[in-house]
């Protein structure tokens, strides 16, 4: 009796983090920002953020926000050779979003193309492409991977030209890490001064089903425990 009452604090905090896990989700948020820009390199909630060549900066317009890197053709956007990089422990990916992506005379910026890289440990898992549109349209944009596309905000000279991609949109299998890089679209129409480049915005996950197992294991602990020490009635 009395081994199971020491156990019962040990097995209620076991189910807590358990819990935890399975609710904490995002890997990316603004509210994460600050703590990030102006950094190269920083870890955040177990998740390690890494810029090149340049830091990690904030950008605000039309009332978006998200990470670029300083330099570049921007100066404050993902722009073409430079890379965002994201590695964590090996999670589900359900979506992820970017801002300032445009697909019209907006900015220069025809048909931006944003490029993902997955990893598995030191081994790429997959390469995918989003594509803001064809020519003009508004809105629309193309991912190669899996899951779908939803305009957050226009495409426009006022808008913030955001997009999500959710889904699990680099399939159901665990990675590990992510690099968000810029790709010239080869479109340029009658201006066109600087492509591609964007923000990212945000990352989030799910937790993979052992964790939900450990979960209702810890649980189911805390009330093998709690039946234990219930008093018996004559």
């Amino acid at each position: 009796m009395i081994r199971f009452i020491r156990l019962a604090p040990v097995a209620l905090a076991a189910a807590m983090a358990f819990v935890g896990a399975a609710q904490a989700g995002s890997l990316l948020d603004s509210s994460m920002y600050g703590a990030i820009g102006g950094t190269q390199n920083v870890t955040l909630n177990g998740v390690t953020f890494t810029s090149a060549p340049g830091n990690f900066i904030v950008k605000n317009l039309n009332g978006f926000s998200g990470l670029g890197v300083t330099g570049g053709a921007t100066g404050d956007e993902i722009d073409i050779g430079e890379t965002v990089r994201m590695s964590f422990a090996a999670q589900v990916v359900s979506d992820f979003s970017v801002t300032f992506f445009y697909n019209g005379p907006e900015f220069g910026d025809w048909r931006e193309i944003a490029q993902v890289t997955a990893y598995n440990g030191a081994a790429v898992s997959g390469v995918y492409t989003l594509t803001v549109g064809n020519d003009g349209a508004i809105p629309g944009a193309t991912w190669s991977g899996l899951g779908s596309v939803s305009n957050l905000s226009l495409p426009t000279d006022t808008g913030g030209g955001s997009w999500r991609v959710a889904g699990n949109p680099f399939g159901s299998a665990a990675i590990t890490g992510l690099s968000f890089t810029a790709l010239t679209s080869g479109l340029c129409q009658s201006e066109c001064n600087n492509q591609s480049d964007y923000a990212l915005s945000s990352v989030n996950a799910v937790p993979e089903p052992e964790t939900y197992a450990l979960m209702i294991a810890g649980l189911g602990a805390v009330g093998f425990v709690a039946r234990r020490r219930k008093p018996r009635t004559a």
